[in-house]
């Protein structure tokens, strides 16, 4: 299937950013290389193009996630989503990458929350 991934932001109330995002890997294996050094090693799509309805069923998921797991201030929840629009969550990363070609920080960017605010709404959730 293809990995789906919904940035998630907040402590007891959390949100899940507006916009998903698809990483398409463009080598045989996604290593931390292609992850986190070279720009070309995968393929981010934001916004991914995916019917709404399961859009808003894996951010609603993320979500609850997040709060089953006791998150704070921040995760990436990942998911493989299937031909037939079934998803399956992956895991959830509670450090994800903060790069400039990390999708966390680009999801929201592409949501309506730059850069230097989401920052700044992370410090306010450590101080919370």
């Amino acid at each position: 299937g293809r990995e789906i991934e919904c940035s998630v932001l907040g402590n007891d109330s959390p949100e899940a950013a507006a916009v998903l995002g698809e990483i398409v890997p463009l080598r045989e294996f996604y290593s931390y290389e292609a992850k986190y050094v070279d720009e070309d090693g995968a393929e981010l799509i934001i916004p991914v193009e995916i019917d709404p309805d399961v859009s808003m069923q894996i951010r609603k998921v993320a979500v609850e996630a997040f709060l089953l797991t006791e998150c704070r201030s921040m995760a990436r929840v990942d998911f493989f989503l299937r031909e037939d629009k079934t998803f399956i969550l992956n895991e959830i990363n509670t450090l994800p990458g903060f790069t400039n070609i990390s999708m966390y920080p680009k999801l929201w960017d592409a949501s309506g929350l730059a850069y230097p605010e989401l920052l700044d709404r992370l410090i306010e959730l450590a101080l919370e």
